[in-house]
C-alpha cells in the first residue's frame, strides 16, 4: 500500500492527449510505474478528492468541516491523495 499526495491539477491524460502527464505522481503515472513490477491483476490505483478538498487543504479545515458528499465527490482533475494497492505474486 502505497499513499501520496497529489494536489495539482490535472491537465492532460493519456487517451485524451498523447503525451500524458508523468511529470509528478498521478494516478497515470503511478499505473505506468507500478505495471513494471505488478500485473494488472495485482495493482489497483485510486485518486481521492476534488476541487472543494483541495482548497480545504490549502485553508486547513478538517475533514469534519465538510459535508460527507463533498469529502466523497471525485474529480479525476484534482487527486488529492493518490493511494496504491500492489499484490506481490507468490511463486511457487
Amino acid at each position: 500500500m502505497v499513499t501520496w499526495h497529489g494536489l495539482t491539477k490535472i491537465g492532460r491524460h493519456e487517451g485524451v492527449d498523447p503525451w500524458g502527464e508523468y511529470w509528478h505522481l498521478t494516478t497515470q503515472a503511478a499505473r505506468r510505474l507500478f505495471a513494471e513490477v505488478f500485473s494488472t491483476a495485482q495493482l489497483e490505483v485510486q485518486a481521492y478528492g476534488n476541487v472543494l478538498t483541495a482548497i480545504a487543504v490549502l485553508h486547513g479545515l478538517a475533514a469534519e468541516e465538510l459535508d460527507p458528499a463533498e469529502l466523497d465527490h471525485r474529480d479525476v482533475n484534482y487527486e488529492v491523495i493518490v493511494g496504491v494497492r500492489a499484490v506481490k505474486r507468490i511463486t511457487p
